[in-house]
């Protein structure tokens, strides 16, 4: 009697195991998602621009509450050709202006548009056609 006991346990037992262990498989892995974001180099691109903050004893976060608010992207398309431009603005550094040739691929515009900072601190840039003439008017605030 003991020993059909004994044998009915080891078999109960492994019977739980091998169904414990058929259980424990990986989970099916999920698909991948598709890449959202791909890192280009500005060579690539042609868009080299960093708004980098320089401290000194008038520009620090001590004496200039705002010091890091500011700069600012906008996205239009100012020569109607269908591609997003871009627009970046720095607080010490020059803002940018990039036109969109196609295929991620920039020209730095910004002299030729004009667009030099004589000096002040950018905090933003919007793009809008302001007066309805069909192109797109860039707001810089500084």
């Amino acid at each position: 009697m003991i020993l059909r006991k004994t044998i009915l346990n080891c078999s109960a037992f492994s019977l739980l195991f091998i169904i414990t262990i058929s259980a424990c498989t990986n989970k099916p892995s999920a698909p991948a998602s598709p890449t959202l974001f791909t890192k280009m180099e500005p060579a690539r691109t042609g868009i080299e621009f960093s708004n980098d903050l320089a401290y000194d004893a008038k520009f620090n976060i001590y004496t200039y509450r705002n010091f890091y608010n500011g700069g600012g992207v906008a996205i239009g398309d100012i020569n109607n050709d269908g591609l997003p431009d871009l627009f970046f603005t720095a607080n010490m550094k020059d803002n940018k202006l990039y036109l969109n040739k196609g295929n991620f691929e920039f020209e730095d515009i910004t002299v030729k548009a004009g667009i030099t900072k004589k000096n002040g601190w950018s905090t933003g840039v919007s793009m809008a056609d302001v007066n309805g003439d069909g192109l797109i008017d860039i707001y810089i605030c500084n």
